[in-house]
């Protein structure tokens, strides 16, 4: 064999194996990081608070009938008019108690007076079927006195009668006193008389069990509208806000959170 192409064969595998190679260079692999510990899974979230009773009379006169300027009577029992604290209760309900299906349903009257709205509740109780009796009635009464009358024996005796009437037939009743009036208009001519007949619904309605829910204490004055009796809208549902407090504070079973088994 040639000297020359032996030496030259030689350099070639010497040159080969020095500058590059199939084969990669071993050592330690690339650091994987574990995924860091979620730890168990979250609770569920709390379910939806739910209410006691699912039929609610709202009963009395113009204010419960939410009359503004023109009058609206119903065929049959609704929420009524969309101003009427009744109808805004119901939206109220209906969007905090979403697992289940609470009516109000709104007996209001305008232009009624108590010995009125006495012989007119057996009829509007029969019809609604309700568990929980919200009573506001009276201002037509004391705007009504004889001139110089300071009276309100017989309002009070008309509005236990309709507590006596409610209990007997099962119902719970949330006796509300009235909101306040401003002096010096014909629609308010017994302004002064209204904290006196506030104060005796206060008795009569721990006489007799019913639940006091007194609006005249936390609805402002500036909530009366023009014609110094009724109240605006903002009133109204000020007045819807007021009992949902109470029916709250009597009937709401709270929210609760639903567990069982971890997967």
């Amino acid at each position: 064999m040639n000297v020359r192409a032996l030496m030259a064969g030689l350099c070639l595998i010497v040159v080969t194996s020095a500058c590059g190679s199939s084969v990669p260079p071993t050592g330690p692999g690339p650091i994987v990081t574990p995924p860091p510990d979620q730890g168990p899974p979250p609770p569920p979230p709390p379910s939806p608070p739910t209410l006691g009773v699912n039929r609610i009379l709202a009963f009395g006169d113009s204010i419960t009938e939410g009359t503004t300027s023109t009058t609206f009577t119903p065929f049959t029992l609704t929420a009524g008019l969309s101003v009427s604290y009744p109808f805004k209760l119901q939206t109220m309900v209906t969007g905090r108690y979403t697992t289940q299906t609470v009516s109000v349903f709104n007996g209001g009257k305008a232009g009624e007076k108590t010995v009125e709205g006495r012989e007119r509740l057996g009829g509007v109780m029969k019809e609604a079927q309700a568990q929980l009796l919200l009573l506001m009635e009276g201002a037509n009464d004391l705007n009504e006195l004889p001139a110089g009358s300071t009276s309100v024996s017989a309002i009070t005796g008309a509005m236990e009668d309709m507590v006596r009437n409610a209990q007997g037939r099962g119902m719970t009743v949330m006796l509300a006193t009235i909101p306040p009036q401003r002096t010096g208009s014909g629609k308010s001519a017994a302004a002064g008389l209204v904290e006196k007949y506030n104060n005796d619904l206060r008795q009569m309605a721990a006489k007799k069990g019913a639940i006091l829910v007194d609006v005249y204490a936390q609805f402002p004055l500036s909530l009366i509208g023009q014609d110094s009796l009724h109240p605006t809208e903002q009133g109204y549902q000020k007045i819807a806000e007021i009992f949902l407090d109470a029916i709250k504070a009597r009937y709401e079973a709270p929210a609760s959170t639903i567990t069982g088994a971890r997967r």
